[in-house]
């Protein structure tokens, strides 16, 4: 049984979680926040003191996981016996404290509050699980974790190293550079906030160098098409926490030699929800609004209804538009910059593709185009085409690079930079 740590949050999202496994959540009243947790308990005497375990308890700590925003995932868990916390049921609540330290120093902390008055009897068939999870970068840490009954005044502390393996042979060894070595995840957030993570503060490293002055812009597919998701919310979340971390990915390369925007396109209902053209970090309140609960597969319209096979032609005469009007301030006077896009995208093999002529532009030779199709639900070695979309936006150069896995994802991108950046 998983419980997340609180901090300094009531939502409706840890509600459930807690109260879901007969938890209680502190009043938001109260305000505890990770220093006021710290400042009430004596846990640097508990350091000095070394360990100790009064309370039957598991620490566990794992890293081997890559996620699609390219950063590896580091779990602490605790583990306590749920017939240990029911004969404390009048122990008012039970505090855990984390503090993670790297090898400069540098520490990190976070901390969990489980109450103990709203436990069900049936918690004696299970195990208690605390956890926290960060975003870590390779290395050696050490890590001390302290399980508190305030009211009986027990409490365990343990100090243990955990490593952070390298990724194995990566593409990408620098795009690390300059993060926070470990950066907790917040719990405030729920749903998109929870695919998007607006609470980790850190940028990856991803200089794009070319000779030629480029355009580079980062297109995500919306659409909450009926055709592709099958009317399915859970289909289009599923693919919404693949494609809003790829859309953050590479919306992250800094663009050495020419500028860099970002949309987001509904081809279903023809327009554009988002659009940022600044060249910096996506403005998540923005784009949080563009993902209405009210926008989804499940919710078809009139029009849609007389019209039942959807076509992707939008994103066609978008990319048509935005190549007419190509421009680049960095660009010297008379040379046009190379438009490079790159498309974050469901499969489209479902939607209906009309006979089109071949886009003429004036500027066909200066595009290059990456589609990256997030293949969210295909079976294991079954990859949607992409040869109706080539067909579309002939004559247009296209790359498609499929995605099933973080890792996937990460030899995209490498590939994807380094051909870029012989333009």
């Amino acid at each position: 049984m998983a419980i997340r740590p609180i901090s300094n949050f009531c939502g409706p999202l840890l509600a459930l979680l807690f109260l879901g496994c007969g938890m209680a959540l502190p009043a938001c009243a109260q305000e505890i926040t990770t220093d006021s947790a710290f400042a009430d308990a004596p846990f640097d005497k508990w350091q000095a003191e070394g360990p100790r375990e009064q309370v039957p308890w598991q620490v566990q700590m794992l890293a081997d996981k890559l996620s699609f925003h390219q950063r590896l995932i580091a779990t602490i868990k605790v583990l306590v016996p749920g017939p240990e916390l029911l004969k404390r049921n009048h122990d008012e609540h039970i505090t855990l404290l984390v503090e993670v330290r790297n090898g400069e120093g540098v520490s990190s902390r976070n901390y969990g509050l489980l109450e103990l008055d709203k436990l069900k009897p049936e918690m004696k068939h299970n195990d208690v699980e605390f956890s926290w999870q960060a975003f870590a970068v390779p290395g050696q840490y050490e890590v001390s974790v302290a399980l508190w009954d305030k009211k009986s005044g027990e409490h365990n502390f343990m100090r243990r190293l955990f490593h952070v393996d390298a990724y194995k042979g990566d593409p990408l060894p620098g795009m690390w550079r300059g993060l926070d070595a470990f950066e907790f995840w917040s719990t405030k957030r729920d749903g998109p906030e929870y695919m998007f993570h607006s609470d980790v503060e850190g940028r990856l490293h991803l200089p794009l160098a070319t000779k030629r002055p480029i355009h580079l812009e980062v297109l995500m597919d919306l659409s909450p098409s009926a055709e592709i998701f099958h009317g399915s919310f859970g289909h289009y979340n599923h693919y919404l926490s693949i494609a809003l971390p790829i859309f953050k990915l590479f919306s992250q390369i800094t663009v050495t030699n020419g500028s860099r925007s970002a949309a987001a396109l509904d081809l279903i209902q023809r327009r554009i929800p988002f659009e940022q053209n600044d060249g910096k970090d996506l403005n998540w309140p923005s784009l949080s609004k563009a993902l209405s609960p009210d926008n989804g597969p499940g919710v078809v319209s009139v029009k849609e209804l007389k019209n039942r096979r959807q076509s992707p032609v939008y994103l066609r005469e978008e990319i048509e538009r935005r190549l007419s009007g190509a421009s680049d301030p960095v660009a010297k006077q008379g040379e046009r910059p190379l438009h490079v896009f790159v498309i974050v995208g469901s499969p489209m093999d479902l939607y209906a593709f009309p006979t089109l002529p071949a886009i003429e532009t004036g500027s066909e030779e200066d595009c290059v185009i990456y589609f990256v199709q997030v293949d969210f639900f295909e079976p294991q070695g079954a990859a949607g085409g992409t040869g109706n979309v080539e067909k579309m936006l002939k004559p247009l150069k296209m790359r498609t690079y499929h995605v099933r896995s973080a890792d996937d994802v990460r030899q995209a991108l490498a590939k994807i930079l380094e051909e870029a950046g012989r333009f």
